[in-house]
């Protein structure tokens, strides 16, 4: 099902060109279903540029590295590989992306631990016996 509304698919366009913008030049396809409601998406952009724009203190590679823990925590994939890759490209470190990771095993546990591990296989290489 898609948006029907052409004044609320234009709102929408215009909104997902902003957000586009704001990312650096790259949406998620869920931003994209999001689009489909221009209150929607213009609360994600709102939120984004809050946290990622917008009086911002932590540096990126923490904040991408807090994100990503949120996302091991909650079991969202995509939030989990986007931002690890993020942290990674900001800087954050192998050892700085395990301590994330023993951190949420210790806070949530195995049934979180090994969901994060199974997303962040791609970044990862398995030690060899």
């Amino acid at each position: 099902m898609k948006q029907k509304n052409a004044e609320k698919l234009k709102r929408s366009q215009d909104i997902l060109g902003e957000l586009k913008e704001a990312r650096g030049g790259s949406l998620l396809e869920s931003h994209q279903v999001m689009g489909n409601d221009p209150n929607l998406i213009n609360a994600f952009l709102q939120q984004y540029l809050n946290c990622n724009k917008n009086d911002v203190n932590i540096p990126k590679k923490y904040r991408e590295l807090i994100v990503m823990a949120i996302g091991m925590a909650t079991g969202t994939q995509t939030t989990t590989k986007v931002h690890a890759d993020l942290a990674i490209k900001n800087g954050a470190t192998i050892d700085e992306i395990f301590e994330v990771i023993r951190i949420i095993f210790f806070t949530c546990g195995v049934t979180k631990l090994l969901p994060a591990l199974e997303t962040l296989g791609d970044l990862f290489e398995p030690v060899d016996l």
